[in-house]
């Protein structure tokens, strides 16, 4: 009995192995459990609050990418004008069909869900309130557009995940709204502008045109771009995951126009040049005809055409690369008789010679190095105006080989040959004056009449607007301008005027251009037949020719310089008889428009 009372004794006394009370063990994992709620709790604040407080644009934009939608809006692009205001290239506006393939699809698949389920359950106004409200027929779409519908089904298909799917360009403003009104899913418009050429013919050349996202891809629009473009501008706007739009859009960043472009070009004198170069090109089956007139006071390019030309408002119509040259600035040529007055003006500058001076020009021909210069008559013994009068080549070569080499090169560049012009017209050629070191007997006695070297039609332009204003030279523009700029002196003006009368002769009985003559006014200009180069360059054709004349009008007040060219005529082919009558009928009809007063008696019938 003894013994179990110990026992037991001795079974209450045991202790835990670990020296703690169960209730120790207890709180410990407790405060153990709650450290690490309150660890999760602050750690899910912080996180909470640094994603809506300190990094709270993160959300933002992941939340606005759902609902919100930039779109450009476009500039418009400027208009160019003439010198009257009469606009040459205006931008209409034109919209564009897009299509969001994700939207579509996505809430095509909603829809079939949705379908589905109310297969199940036909009373569910819930079901009914989640189905799309816009058309997904693709078929009538396409038939909306303008597009096969094969076609439109192949495109979203190809590019089921894209955002941005152009469906047709260049729709007239009432088509866009027709195909609004059918409410089609993922469907848009984008405002854009379509460029119209009103006059597109006779100023083609010079404008140029856009491509179909508005950039100037030729001429003025592609060297003035930057200007005529503005800057778009941008706007959002907010959509509900149908697609439809929320609120107004909202302007982030404002439109700025293009700027208004105002050219030198009188479109009227324009129009005439064209008709005129039409009507010889095609009468003589040329290869082309092109022409300047410029404004001998100020510089101004009042007319710069040729033809053929193509018509910028048909695409169809770029295909021809040829018409699309811009030949009075691009074209370099071997300008012939017409670089004569020049010499002339040369030989006075030089003080050698006088106008009274005479050249004997017998026998009509020359030797010089391994060739022979000829005149079409032995016109013996001529003054420096019967040089001019005459054509005479035999004449103006005497004259340059009389003086050092470099003395006729030197002039030419000085007056602007070699160089590109003012203009600097996209593509401009600067001609060719050879270098000193090819300044011999041969090719200077050449460049006297005007082979040797390469000009184009504002480079001769220049060199003749120059002597008609008393030899002061103005930068050549094609923009109007508000005030003549101060120009250069080039020769002196006396010998420019003496040479100016020596071209009147010219057009006078007895010279080379009568059918230049104008009633009423007294005209001066220099005629030109220079043989092109034949296609393989070993010497010169016999049967491709280029018919010049360059001009001035009216001589006592001179206020337009005038150069036609027309290449390869068939039949007559001489200046006098092909470029000479284009010249007087453009000249006529722009001095009565300019009203510029008559400065010689109208020719009147003799009463018998």
């Amino acid at each position: 009995m003894v013994e179990k009372r110990n026992k037991q004794t001795a079974r209450k006394k045991q202790q835990s192995v670990t020296g703690k009370t169960a209730i120790s063990v207890d709180m410990w994992r407790f405060y153990l459990m709650w450290s690490v709620v309150l660890l999760c709790f602050f750690a899910l604040v912080g996180r909470a609050f640094y994603v809506q407080i300190i990094n709270k644009d993160f959300l933002q934009n992941k939340a606005n990418a759902n609902i919100l939608r930039t779109e450009k809006i476009r500039a418009m692009r400027g208009v160019i004008y003439d010198r009257h205001g009469v606009p040459l290239a205006i931008s209409t506006p034109v919209m564009k069909v897009v299509m969001d393939p994700r939207d579509y699809f996505d809430t095509k698949k909603l829809f079939e869900e949705t379908t589905a389920q109310l297969a199940n359950d036909p009373h569910n106004r819930k079901l009914k309130r989640q189905l799309p409200d816009k058309n997904l027929n693709l078929d009538e779409l396409a038939d909306a557009v303008g597009m096969d519908r094969a076609e439109l089904r192949k495109k979203l298909n190809e590019r089921p995940r894209s955002r941005y799917l152009v469906l047709k360009k260049e729709v007239p403003p009432q088509q866009a709204d027709m195909i609004m009104k059918r409410e089609f899913q993922a469907v848009y418009t984008e405002k854009n502008y379509k460029r119209y050429y009103p006059q597109p013919q006779p100023n083609s050349q010079i404008i140029g045109l856009t491509n179909s996202e508005s950039v100037g891809i030729e001429g003025l629009e592609m060297q003035l771009n930057q200007r005529l473009a503005g800057t778009d501008g941008e706007q959002q706007i907010v959509r509900d995951k149908k697609g439809n739009r929320v609120k107004d859009p909202e302007v982030i960043k404002e439109v700025e126009p293009g700027e208004n472009i105002t050219l030198s070009i009188d479109s009227r004198l324009q129009y005439i040049m064209y008709r005129e170069l039409t009507a010889a090109g095609v009468a003589n089956n040329a290869r082309s005809a092109t022409a300047i007139a410029v404004d001998v006071k100020t510089g101004e390019i009042l007319a710069m055409t040729s033809w053929p030309s193509y018509n910028p408002n048909d695409k169809n119509g770029v295909l021809n690369k040829d018409a699309m040259r811009n030949r009075g600035a691009i074209d370099s040529f071997e300008p012939g008789s017409t670089m004569k007055p020049l010499t002339v003006a040369m030989a006075l500058e030089s003080g050698k010679y006088t106008a009274n001076t005479v050249v004997n020009t017998s026998p009509g021909s020359m030797r010089v190095g391994n060739h022979t210069i000829r005149d079409t008559h032995n016109y013996g013994a001529l003054t420096l105006g019967g040089i001019i009068q005459k054509s005479s080549n035999v004449g103006v070569a005497k004259i340059t080989l009389s003086l050092p080499y470099p003395t006729l090169p030197t002039f030419y560049k000085r007056l602007g040959f070699g160089q590109r012009s003012a203009v600097k017209f996209p593509g401009e050629s600067g001609g060719l004056i050879l270098p000193p070191s090819k300044w011999n007997v041969s090719e200077v006695a050449t460049m006297s009449y005007g082979y040797g070297l390469n000009a184009t039609v504002l480079q001769v332009a220049d060199a003749y607007a120059m002597i008609a204003n008393k030899g002061k030279k103005m930068p050549l523009s094609l923009y109007k301008l508000d005030e003549a700029p101060k120009g250069e002196q080039m020769i002196d003006a006396k010998i420019a005027d003496q040479v100016l009368l020596m071209m009147e002769a010219v057009t006078l009985p007895g010279g080379t251009a009568q059918q230049a003559n104008i009633p009423g006014y007294r005209v001066a200009g220099k005629t030109g037949t220079a043989h092109k180069l034949r296609p393989d360059r070993k010497g010169y054709s016999q049967t491709d020719y280029r018919a010049l004349f360059a001009g001035v009008a009216p001589v006592s007040d001179p206020r337009l310089a005038m150069i036609v060219v027309v290449e390869n005529p068939k039949g007559a082919y001489y200046g006098g008889l092909v470029a000479a009558p284009v010249f007087a009928r453009v000249m006529q009809e722009s001095l009565r428009l300019m009203n510029v007063p008559l400065d010689k008696p109208l020719d009147t019938p003799k009463i018998r």
